[in-house]
């Protein structure tokens, strides 16, 4: 055995050589990496670890002197040939306060992230390389390349080690991740070796009990947010053993864990375990659905006897209950609700058919009282910008106002035509949808030169400029959605087909595919979607019925000549108890790990229903279905005594979790005065848990009053 280790060190050592000379002789100095971290089934991040000053882990990124990164540029080229540029604006700075938070890209549709360069800057470029003398480096870092044009997705774990030289060197471009992987996965692998067999050395020699063998962790997580039962996220570990990933124990705990238990951690074993370089590695992990929102400091620990590991410190971790891409989840609707400290609700004031002009600006979460914005149209739609705040709002006529907190900043023109026409109404501007993670509106318009009458153009809220109208075969839906993970537009239409359109990474409309195989028994009337399962869900006007289909196992067929194409997947119908105004008409998902929902009637109902849906997506052609439902026949009267209302379309209903505790929460707009009065929050949770009559799904209001429990809480609009 020993003869085959000092062989396999001495083949190392020449392929080390061989490989390295060059850069040996320019004295490149590792201070980092930039990872490829796949967060969730739709969604990933280019993040980057800064291991300088106190983050160094020598011997591997020695450099004790604290650096900074700046004027990044990370070029990212996607599978169907385009590329997107992002900057350092796009990074987010990770609670370490040096490492970086990276740009989110889709991975759940079909356009995915191939290849991937980073350049930029460094500073100071005085520093002390852990010999504690000090030395000049060029502050441009040697170019990380992730991936490969013509090649496959990127996979989990792709990562660049990032190097500064010496002023004056020749800088040599970087080996590919899969070169830097197999070398660092063998000195990782040999070096494992050496210090166990030393350890065992040492304890046949002492004949004694050792301490366990201790393992150095990066100040936080990569990257260090995420949200509960939905994200993974990596720790960065220096000195880690030879094992098996289920044989690393993840401790996250409110205070650092190292030393024994602590109160209210959660413990789940690792998921997978990738080389950096040397005896450094990322352990990936699941964040557990069972935390609360707050700030977790993150251990490592496993093995047994000599095998025995502990982590001697811990990294941060910030567990959230979503994120800008989850809430880019929700389907246009009537109300948007932007999220933060104060969670804000925009509330037009008016509906397809008429209303008042402006826009009602209403705390929900937090202080405050709400204001009103002036429109010079009838607004019928808003959405929200998780990532910036920024609102977008549509009006009946061709109005488009971008607004910033309380302020109109600025009236766009759509590219509408006419009107496009409904069951509830007609509407040159019908609806917007913001998608988060491309920062794009989508606006759905009145088209006359379209074969339905109808389509949708997109809107760069970066540059404010509107892109050509997708003209729509099928008529577009009342409420389309947003699943920014998939690259994919929602858009259930009247005439029963369940629409999508593909969307390019970069968030331009492409390509419609029609469906008309789910069914329903009605007029699909609106659309939702779990963007962490691939749940996709419809609303059947004038029935009691939820469609289903399954888009993570959805197949695709392009159109030929001048026909669009269709997809296909498993998909169901699902028909509830109770009595809906108009039919189940508004329906949306609350974003995030909790999978609930809500759907209500229209034009007057007082009805609703609370739905759970699975919490895992499916596979091997498993037909979508409901785990749980609840349905409330009439909402107690408002604070003013009227009997409670819901709105008109393009319907006043939304859903989302909120970032304070965590909880997913349903909003319904009372129209009892003919403009919106009140808000009806709902606590979703505490609905589906509430008693119900014998036999049914339909909540007990005679012994659960909805309002002293807190289930249901009313919020003034004016």
């Amino acid at each position: 055995m020993f003869g085959k280790l000092s062989l396999s060190v001495r083949w190392l050592g020449a392929l080390v050589v061989l490989l390295f000379s060059q850069w040996a002789a320019a004295g490149p100095i590792a201070i980092g990496y930039m990872s490829f971290d796949v967060t969730s089934g739709t969604t990933a991040q280019f993040d980057i670890a800064n291991l300088t000053g106190p983050n160094a882990l020598a011997p591997d990124f020695p450099v004790a002197t604290p650096l900074a990164f700046n004027a990044l540029n990370l070029l990212v080229t996607f599978s169907d040939g385009t590329t997107h540029t992002f900057g350092l604006s796009d990074f987010t700075l990770s609670v370490d306060g040096m490492s970086l938070d990276g740009p989110t890209v889709a991975i759940g549709g079909t356009t995915l992230p191939v290849a991937a360069t980073l350049s930029g800057l460094v500073g100071p470029t005085s520093i002390d390389p852990g010999t504690g003398t000090m030395m000049d480096i060029d502050a441009a870092f040697s170019p990380v390349m992730l991936g490969d044009i013509h090649g496959p997705a990127l996979d989990d774990g792709a990562l660049g080690v990032i190097y500064v030289h010496e002023p004056g060197t020749v800088t040599v471009p970087e080996p590919s991740s899969a070169w830097l992987i197999l070398i660092g996965a063998a000195a990782f692998g040999l070096r494992r070796r050496a210090r166990s067999a030393a350890l065992v050395a040492l304890l046949a020699g002492a004949g004694t009990a050792s301490a366990a063998i201790p393992v150095k962790l990066a100040a936080a997580s990569i990257p260090s947010s995420g949200v509960v039962g939905v994200s993974f996220v990596k720790v960065t570990a220096m000195g880690l053993p030879a094992v098996a990933p289920a044989g690393v124990m993840v401790t996250i705990a409110p205070t650092c864990a190292v030393g024994g238990p602590v109160a209210g951690q959660a413990i789940t074993p690792a998921s997978s375990i990738i080389p950096v370089i040397g005896s450094t590695s990322q352990v990936r992990f699941q964040i557990p659905a069972a935390l609360n929102q707050g700030t977790y400091y993150v251990s490592l620990s496993g093995g047994s006897g000599a095998g025995a590991f502990a982590s001697t410190n811990c990294s941060v971790l910030n567990v959230t209950t979503s994120n800008t891409t989850l809430n880019s989840c929700l389907p246009t609707s009537s109300l948007a609700v932007a999220l933060g400290p104060t969670v804000t609700a925009y509330v037009p004031n008016g509906w397809w058919g008429g209303g008042a002009t402006g826009i009602q600006v209403v705390p929900i979460e937090g202080a405050g009282a709400p204001t009103s914005i002036s429109t010079a149209g009838i607004v019928n739609s808003c959405s929200s910008n998780p990532s910036t705040g920024q609102a977008v709002c549509t009006a009946n006529t061709n109005d488009v106002y971008l607004i910033n907190g309380h302020t109109l900043t600025n009236t766009l023109l759509s590219s509408a035509t006419g009107n496009a026409f409904f069951s509830g109404g007609g509407c040159r501007n019908c609806g917007v949808a913001v998608n988060g993670l491309t920062n794009t509106a989508y606006i759905t318009v009145g088209l006359s030169d379209s074969a339905s009458g109808s389509g949708i153009q997109a809107l760069n809220l970066a540059t404010n400029a509107f892109g050509t109208p997708l003209r729509l075969r099928h008529i577009v839906s009342e409420n389309i959605s947003v699943d920014a993970g998939r690259n994919l537009l929602l858009t259930p239409g009247e005439d029963n087909s369940y629409g999508l359109v593909r969307l390019s990474s970069a968030g331009d409309l492409l390509t419609e595919f029609e469906n008309s195989t789910i069914g329903g028994g009605g007029e699909y009337d609106s659309s939702a979607s779990d963007c962490t399962t691939g749940i996709a869900l419809a609303s059947n006007e004038f029935t009691s019925n939820v469609s289903m289909a399954d888009l993570n196992q959805a197949s695709f067929i392009p159109g030929s000549g001048s026909g669009i194409g269709s997809w296909t997947s498993p998909h169901n119908v699902v028909t509830l108890d109770g009595s809906f105004a108009a039919g189940i008409s508004g329906i949306s998902v609350a974003p995030g790990g909790q999978h609930m929902g809500i759907l209500t009637g229209e034009f007057g109902g007082q009805s609703f229903a609370v739905f759970q849906l699975p919490a895992t997506p499916a596979t091997g052609g498993t037909v979508p279905a409901l785990v749980d439902y609840a349905v409330v026949n009439t909402l107690p009267n408002t604070p003013d005594g009227a009997s409670f209302t819901a709105g008109f379309d393009p319907h006043t209903i939304t859903a989302y979790t909120s970032p304070n505790d965590g909880r997913a929460y349903g909003v319904i707009a009372d129209w009892a005065t003919g403009t919106p009065s009140w808000l009806a929050v709902i606590d979703l949770k505490k609905i589906q848990g509430a008693p119900r009559i014998a036999g049914t799904h339909t909540v007990d209001t005679s012994v659960y009053d909805v309002l002293a429990s807190g289930a249901v809480r009313y919020v003034a609009v004016h």
